[in-house]
C-alpha cells in the first residue's frame, strides 16, 4: 500500500466509514466530491457539529445497502437517536459557502477513529477493581 500524497502543507482527508466496519482515509483534493467518495448520484448531508459533516448515499437503501452499524455507533456521540444509516458514510469538515465541503486535518481523521474505538471496546477490557 502506497502512502498517502496530496498537495500543499496541510493535507486534508475524508474518513470513509464502511458497514463491515472498515475505517479508510480518503485524501480530499480541491477537486473531490461526497458523491465521488461515496460512489453515488446523490449525497445528502448531516450536520453532526458546526465543524463535521456526515454525508450519507440517498439510495442506499433502494440499492438494498447493509446498516452501518460503525457509523451509527459513532454518530450517537453527536446524535442522541441518529437514523439507521445504510451503505458507506463519508465524514468531512463542513460545507463552504459554495456547498464544498472542507476537509478533515490528519488528527481530527484519527481522533474520530479514537472514540469510535473507545465506544466500541467499552465492557471489552477489563477494569481495575475499586477497593
Amino acid at each position: 500500500m502506497s502512502p498517502i500524497t496530496t498537495t500543499g502543507d496541510d493535507p486534508r482527508f475524508a474518513l470513509i466509514i464502511q458497514p463491515t466496519g472498515l475505517f479508510r482515509l480518503l485524501a480530499w483534493l480541491p477537486v473531490s466530491t461526497p458523491r465521488h467518495a461515496l460512489c453515488c448520484d446523490t449525497a445528502r448531508p448531516v450536520d453532526l457539529t458546526t465543524t463535521l459533516t456526515l454525508w450519507v448515499d440517498e439510495d442506499a437503501a433502494a440499492y438494498g445497502q447493509q446498516p452501518n452499524r460503525a457509523a451509527h455507533g459513532l454518530i450517537t456521540l453527536y446524535r442522541p437517536t441518529p437514523l439507521p444509516y445504510l451503505g458507506d458514510v463519508v465524514l468531512t469538515g463542513t460545507p463552504d459557502t459554495d456547498g464544498n465541503p472542507h476537509g478533515l486535518s490528519h488528527t481530527q481523521a484519527l481522533a474520530l477513529v479514537d472514540l469510535y474505538l473507545d465506544l466500541a471496546t467499552v465492557g471489552l477490557l477489563p477494569r481495575p477493581r475499586r477497593s
